[in-house]
């Protein structure tokens, strides 16, 4: 790809600004709380946890986010597609809150944990804010106010984790991390209708529902799919492994999730529009290829590096303990690798209105993850992350190998546009694994700052050796504005 004007490229990675100080002030606010959780609550605790919020996610899914990109992605857009689907959303949450209650003992029971019955119905409260936030960023996504998204992650958060701490030291236990869903949904929502500054008022439209029927099924089915595979992953766990096993997955998901959380959000939301715009109009390759290998080589040694720092890094900030954790969280931060490279792909396919693709692949890593921890039930904890890891490398592979004959564009070209990123990545890895190992038995932060200065030097350094390209068009992103003028 040498050669290629990196403008709009150099547009799509420069709106991350905002979204950089998203993802780092979620992932630094998180790991303080997981490293206070962890010492006041049990893994018996983290397990609880992730069941219950894991099923208001996914329930929270039937309430907006069907319709975001369906919104997001019309020519015309009108008052009434907005309204009828918060009334639409509306009604669902009603449903989903009122089947809650009888739900919630029902799911103690099954998990010999009585606080659930109670756990369930409060955190189910949450998707009547998380639908309309949902919406409203559909709209903000329209008129490309991406600051004001990745403001509204942000402080809600910054709001949300003081107030969970607290409650932590009081004593309330697993509802700590209930409050911590429910403040930081409620700001976010709030958050977004105010710096949107439009008004949405909830009505019913069977015409205006119809306008959106098929990407929102789509869209539905795919994010659906998305999270019952952790809603379905929990439950295998915490049903063949146990709570215990469960609540040291959640820990490592802790440090994993939060940064996956924000690039998945934050990069399909950026990227998005610029694919919108190729759908509806003349293209060229290049523009379709460069931001999608750019974003590779950036989130590939993201997840690399993490997963380099685990043997480290999961001790320091749980504590003693969790040792168990530590493989389990190598194996997500090494999925998230393979996998986020890739979800571009499916960006640009959704764009062209057809996320058809990205629903299938979100199938296919339920259904591997899913036999994969039946198959491997009776086996050592490290087997729930593999498991897991299987799952979201064979969606980046059906990125790759998924005929798309009606785009021309064909396995050899993503495969081409993903190999580099990935392959760097893994030398950065094992050039940070190997300064890690060194120094493992000195200080940790001094190990920790050693391994992450050795993985962006073998970063750089392999990049300029055989993606220098590559290279280039990064530096001239990252390079202040009146040095590109020159």
């Amino acid at each position: 790809m040498p050669g290629v004007q990196p403008s709009s490229a150099s547009r799509i990675v420069g709106w991350i600004g905002w979204a950089g100080l998203d993802a780092i002030g979620r992932l630094v606010l998180l790991s303080a709380a997981t490293v206070i959780f962890s010492r006041l609550l049990d893994p018996a605790d983290f397990g609880v946890s992730a069941i219950i919020l894991a099923i208001a996610a996914a329930a929270g899914l039937m309430v907006g986010a069907p319709f975001e990109d369906a919104l997001a992605q019309r020519r015309t857009l009108r008052a009434e597609h907005l309204r009828s689907a918060l009334g639409f959303g509306l009604v669902i949450a009603i449903v989903l809150i009122a089947l809650s209650v009888p739900a919630g003992p029902w799911i103690a029971r099954i998990f010999d944990a009585p606080a659930m019955a109670l756990l369930l119905p409060v955190t189910m409260l949450s998707i009547f804010f998380s639908g309309h936030g949902d919406l409203v960023t559909a709209r903000a996504r329209r008129r490309q106010r991406f600051n004001v998204i990745s403001a509204a992650n942000l402080f809600s958060h910054v709001a949300a984790v003081p107030v969970a701490l607290v409650a932590a030291f009081l004593g309330a236990g697993v509802w700590s991390f209930i409050i911590l869903r429910l403040v930081q949904v409620v700001v976010r929502s709030l958050w977004m209708q105010f710096a949107v500054g439009y008004p949405l008022r909830p009505q019913l439209s069977i015409e205006h529902l119809a306008d959106l029927r098929r990407f929102a099924s789509f869209s539905f089915f795919d994010r659906l799919t998305d999270n019952l595979t952790y809603l379905v992953f929990n439950n295998l766990v915490a049903l063949f492994f146990g709570l215990s096993v469960l609540g040291h997955v959640n820990m490592a998901m802790r440090l994993v999730e939060p940064a996956r959380g924000a690039i998945v959000a934050t990069m399909h939301n950026l990227i998005f529009p610029h694919f919108r715009r190729l759908a509806h109009g003349e293209a060229t390759a290049a523009e379709r290829d460069m931001p999608i290998a750019l974003l590779a080589f950036m989130i590939a040694a993201v997840f690399a590096g993490l997963a380099a720092l685990m043997p480290v890094l999961l001790p320091l900030v749980s504590g003693p303990g969790w040792e168990t954790a530590i493989v389990i969280a190598m194996c997500l931060a090494w999925g998230s690798a393979f996998l986020l490279p890739a979800r571009p792909i499916y960006t640009s396919l959704s764009a062209d209105a057809r996320p058809e693709f990205s629903l299938f692949s979100s199938i296919i890593g339920l259904a591997l993850t899913s036999v994969l921890l039946i198959a491997l039930r009776d086996s050592q904890p490290a087997a729930v992350g593999a498991a897991r890891l299987a799952g979201d490398a064979a969606q980046a592979l059906f990125a790759i190998f998924v005929p798309l004959r009606h785009l021309s564009w064909t396995a050899g070209e993503r495969l081409r546009l993903l190999l580099p990123a990935w392959l760097i990545a893994f030398g950065m890895f094992l050039a940070a694994s190997a300064v890690l190992y060194l120094l493992h038995s000195y200080n940790p932060l001094v190990a920790l700052a050693a391994a992450i200065f050795a993985g962006v030097i073998a970063q750089v350094v392999l990049m300029a050796l055989f993606q220098r390209w590559a290279l280039r068009q990064l530096l001239a992103i990252v390079r202040p504005a009146s040095e590109n003028k020159t």
